[in-house]
């Protein structure tokens, strides 16, 4: 099945979301001195999200984050694909038990979920034990989208370049038990700090930062950063051979 929308298609919904929010004509350059409303742009941004239905994925994570319930297994990485409704095809970079960095490749398609061995490579159904699943990025209900929506105090804090995109910048926080499903309830603290950059023109997320806390629970918070690339581009995600 080929995802690739006309581009034309794209602009036309970015073109009429911003119009009306009241966003519409200048660049982002010419409209600094503009009174532009976090809630609006996240709003808009939330909705074009729900539309795409491809996208790229990487993820780099500094700090503790186990994917496993034994909290043996590290994320320090990630990288996939992610394809309405259900399918996902990543390969994930952890350190295990505190060892050197080794690779898992995962494929979900709808309810089922196969990873690599970590000895042998081969492919197999996903151990219960292995609790990320990146799907949730992408859920209407609990992804990125509806989080977008729930940010307490999000504020635009200036103009930055994304992949030579023009891009508001928001920060806020968000209550960790809005986020825990996206995270897998891997952080500790109550308010969960959010970045966001979020393309002027086409509304597309580009980029999402979230932050744990600093509690006395653990002694090395987590910083995960979030790139998003080639919105409705074709991809094939198939179950494993």
């Amino acid at each position: 099945m080929n995802l690739q929308r006309p581009f034309g298609t794209r602009r036309a919904f970015a073109a009429s979301a911003l119009a009306v929010l009241g966003l519409g004509g200048p660049t982002l350059r010419e409209a600094s001195s503009l009174d532009i409303n976090a809630e609006s742009v996240l709003r808009a941004a939330s909705i074009r999200l729900a539309e795409v239905e491809s996208l790229h994925f990487t993820l780099e994570v500094e700090g503790d984050t186990f994917i496993d319930e034994s909290g043996a297994i590290r994320l320090v990485s990630a990288e996939g694909d992610l394809s309405r409704p259900d399918k996902v095809a990543v390969e994930f970079q952890v350190s295990l038990f505190g060892a050197g960095t080794v690779s898992i490749r995962m494929i979900t398609v709808g309810a089922e979920s196969w990873t690599t061995d970590l000895i042998t490579g081969n492919w197999g159904e996903a151990p219960p034990e292995f609790g990320y699943d990146p799907a949730k990025l992408y859920d209407n209900q609990d992804g990125l989208g509806p989080v977008m929506g729930k940010l307490d105090d999000p504020q635009i804090t200036g103009a930055e370049e994304i992949d030579d995109r023009d891009c508001h910048r928001i920060v806020g926080t968000v209550k960790n038990e809005v986020i825990s499903i996206l995270t897998a309830g891997t952080m500790g603290g109550a308010d969960v700090g959010i970045e966001l950059w979020i393309d002027a023109e086409t509304l597309d997320l580009r980029r999402a930062r979230v932050i744990e806390p600093e509690t006395d629970d653990k002694e090395n918070p987590a910083t995960w950063e979030l790139n998003l690339t080639d919105f409705d581009e074709e991809v094939t995600i198939e179950p494993p051979e």
